[in-house]
């Protein structure tokens, strides 16, 4: 006999995407639909804005947490119901094939290609090739990998802009990131130097090695991983029940690399979330993650994969 089911989970999220426990200060909601038939699951996102509830999103991930990891077809939508992007991505969640995205007017802004090949038996995605860019007022600036190009960050006033020769990042580009602006220079795609204006007008220059660095903890991964395997505290109730599989913790390392905002994003139950919670906040401090020079709040999460001998 075949036994199917279907669970959902919703949670509530502002216009950048991070997680809130308000529902009035929400613009969208997600839906994770977990749809299992034996041990195979399959997790469909769906989101929708709040205010006239019009869908946002619609795909299929490999996964059921944000960053997903989509397959197949993923369609965004603008609030006023039109369509933002389609793009379609392999089953590793790698964006491949033609991938194509629109103003909120249903004008094409860009238009993006993702060659791939199978090489030993697995298919492998190559750097993207722009086809075609329209700016806002509809004039085409770039065509054929070749022209003048922006990107913005979904859900942030951030973007980035510049010149594409041959579909690599060439010359001078500008941009801002939050409060601050900054400008980089490359060749061929390979950045060469960057200088970052803060809003306080402060400067901090940086290079490829500093451009974005993650946080690190002491000594590295395989370090902290035998720390937590030698400090977590297994529950009495969990090794009564014979609970095993990944308990996953999620936690931000902050500017100066401290640990904060630790939360259970995968539990197993019978007090394993709380003990996650326990080690995790007697990891020490870290070394902070960097972003074009300056420090930033990095989000991290640990999976504990938990195994009882018997």
């Amino acid at each position: 006999m075949s036994l199917s089911a279907q669970i959902a989970f919703t949670t509530y999220h502002k216009k950048d995407g991070d997680e809130t426990e308000q529902k009035d200060s929400a613009y969208f909601l997600r839906t994770v639909h977990v749809d299992a038939k034996g041990k195979d699951k399959i997790y469909r996102i769906e989101e929708y804005y709040l205010r006239n509830d019009s869908i946002k999103l619609n795909g299929v991930s490999k996964n059921a947490r944000n960053p997903f990891q989509f397959q197949g077809k993923k369609y965004e939508f603008y609030e006023n119901g039109t369509l933002k992007s389609l793009e379609n991505f392999t089953d590793e969640g790698e964006l491949v094939d033609s991938a194509f995205y629109l103003y909120p007017n249903n004008k094409l802004k860009m238009m993006v290609f993702y060659p791939s090949e199978l090489y030993k038996k697995k298919l492998q995605v190559k750097k993207p090739i722009y086809i075609v860019y329209y700016d806002s007022l509809q004039n085409k600036t770039l065509e054929n990998g070749n022209g003048r190009i922006r990107f913005n960050v979904e859900g942030k006033e951030e973007y980035e802009e510049g010149e594409i020769v041959n579909n690599l990042r060439e010359g001078e580009w500008k941009g801002r990131a939050g409060q601050d602006s900054f400008v980089e220079n490359y060749n061929q795609d390979r950045l060469l130097s960057g200088t970052l204006i803060k809003e306080d007008g402060a400067i901090i220059q940086y290079d490829s090695t500093t451009y974005k660095v993650n946080p690190e903890y002491p000594g590295g991964t395989y370090k902290m991983m035998t720390f937590v395997a030698n400090n977590f505290d297994y529950p009495k109730e969990a090794m009564k029940n014979g609970v095993s599989g990944i308990l996953e913790i999620g936690f931000v390392i902050n500017k100066v690399g401290q640990v904060e905002d630790i939360k259970v994003k995968q539990d197993l139950g019978f007090g394993t979330g709380e003990a996650g919670i326990r080690v995790v906040k007697k990891l020490g401090k870290w070394k902070p993650g960097m972003r074009r020079g300056k420090p930033v709040r990095v989000a991290y999460t640990l999976p504990i994969r938990l195994n009882l001998m018997r």
